[in-house]
């Protein structure tokens, strides 16, 4: 008997790859189902679209829901609102940059004549 024998040695525990989905099938649920979700409320239907909550169908007073085009107007009018006022935000910085531009043009135009006329 050693003097310097392990009293305590743990199994190693195989790889967890070969312990998954032991008898289980994989999903064979298309994720693109997901990608819209839809919240139902008492009057109002929300989607959620490229991160963003979006008013989806109302219902009608007489139980049914209007169509899908109500669905696709209000996201086009919603992404339109979007895209308008990002593109409003690059035009002010645009026309900041040409401001600055103008000024040092300006500038050099002055120095130039002074320049000149010396």
């Amino acid at each position: 008997m050693p003097i310097f024998q392990k009293k305590f040695a743990p199994k190693v525990a195989p790889p967890r790859a070969q312990r998954l989905n032991i008898g289980c099938p994989p999903p064979a649920e298309d994720l693109d189902d997901f990608r819209t979700i839809t919240l139902n409320l008492v009057d109002k239907q929300l989607c959620f679209i490229d991160g963003v909550w979006l008013n989806g169908l109302k219902p009608v007073p007489g139980g049914t829901a209007t169509s899908g085009a109500g669905v696709n107007l209000t996201d086009d009018l919603l992404r339109m609102k979007r895209r308008m006022k990002a593109l409003e935000q690059e035009n002010n910085m645009l026309q900041v940059k040409l401001d600055v531009l103008v000024d040092l043009l300006t500038e050099n135009v002055i120095e130039l004549n002074e320049i000149k006329n010396h």
